[in-house]
């Protein structure tokens, strides 16, 4: 015969059984989550795909590179920590800095190399910014951990030079070799008239 009390054990053993699937349900996403807004500090990867520069021929460039873009400064807003670390092959690292603005919109994200914790170069990765003369400004990049390579392009969403449409600045392939240096690749692409606007108001630092 089923007594009161076993009907209670019963119910309060239950209640800790689900309790117990809950926790780790929650434990488990927020893992999950916390890893995601990390990995995001190293781009989108379709950046490195063969037919990624052609995509944004043909009058489809400023929508193809303002969602993406958006999508950066999403995660890059969103993210709770400002640094994110890899560590590559032997003694080489490297390491994601977002500098903090006073604009949440306006963000730099900068990529770091180390020798034996020691910092031996840097290349600007991600830059969302709006200034007076050129409008606003973008940095795209994507890291590939396992070819150590770096896929950047650069742009003005609406530049004056362009008749306000978009303006590809370059789009390039780098790598990380083994002493931490940052080496081009490949200039897949490079406009010298707005190179010139990028040094004219310091885009590059």
């Amino acid at each position: 015969m089923i007594t009161i009390k076993k009907i209670y054990s019963y119910f309060a053993l239950l209640l800790v059984i689900l309790i117990s699937i809950c926790c780790k349900q929650a434990v488990d996403t927020s893992s999950k989550n916390t890893l995601y807004n990390k990995n995001y500090f190293v781009g989108d990867s379709i950046l490195s795909n063969a037919n990624y520069f052609s995509s944004l021929k043909n009058g489809k460039g400023y929508l193809v590179l303002k969602k993406q873009n958006e999508e950066y400064l999403k995660k890059y807003s969103l993210t709770e920590s400002n640094e994110f670390d890899l560590h590559l092959k032997n003694n080489l690292s490297i390491k994601f800095i977002k500098e903090k603005q006073k604009d949440k919109n306006l963000i730099k994200v900068n990529l770091f190399t180390y020798i034996n914790n020691k910092k031996t170069d840097s290349i600007q990765f991600y830059r969302n910014i709006s200034g007076d003369g050129f409008g606003n400004y973008n940095c795209l990049s994507y890291f590939n951990k396992k070819t150590n390579k770096i896929w950047q392009i650069k742009y003005f969403p609406l530049n004056p030079l362009r008749g306000n449409s978009v303006g590809i600045v370059s789009y390039t392939e780098s790598s990380i070799s083994v002493d931490g240096t940052i080496k081009s690749d490949s200039l897949h692409y490079l406009d010298e008239s707005l190179d010139v606007e990028m040094e004219n108001y310091n885009l590059y630092y």
